[in-house]
């Protein structure tokens, strides 16, 4: 008996070092390049993830951040930042995913396969501190 191969596309992000792997039935892993991938079914149509290096005031200075989400393959994505820059979306199958290094700011996200009244869609909500959490040590840095 002959095993089928199952093909994996990886992407691993520069700075983040952040795998994503997207096998030929869909499902999926995120996690960093050095840990073990954990697959997951698809994700859910119009689904989106965030992953912070720290919680916003943590830390004194910049962290990276990773957005990453299911979207319609020939939709456009875009991810700005509060301060105005554009940040590069990669995709992977029906996979998009964004990568930057700054302090903590809001970022919002376009997309073309999302109605217009939905738009845009507050990333910062994915990587804000859960309000129980005590204060942050550097609140200046906890501006989401």
């Amino acid at each position: 008996m002959v095993a089928e191969k199952v093909v994996v596309e990886e992407l691993v992000l520069e700075k983040s070092r952040v795998a994503v792997s997207v096998r030929g039935d869909g499902s999926y892993s995120v996690a960093r390049a050095s840990r073990e991938r954990i697959w997951h079914d698809r994700l859910e149509k119009g689904a989106v993830i965030g992953i912070g290096e720290h919680t916003p005031g943590d830390v004194e200075g910049e962290s990276w951040w990773v957005v990453c989400g299911q979207s319609d393959v020939g939709a456009d994505v875009t991810v700005r930042l509060e301060d105005g820059s554009h940040v590069p979306v990669r995709r992977i199958g029906d996979i998009f995913v964004s990568e930057w290094v700054s302090l903590p700011q809001q970022a919002l996200l376009y997309r073309s396969d999302w109605p217009v009244e939905s738009q845009p869609a507050n990333l910062s909500v994915l990587f804000a501190c859960p309000r129980f959490m005590p204060k942050a040590p550097f609140p200046e840095n906890d501006r989401l």
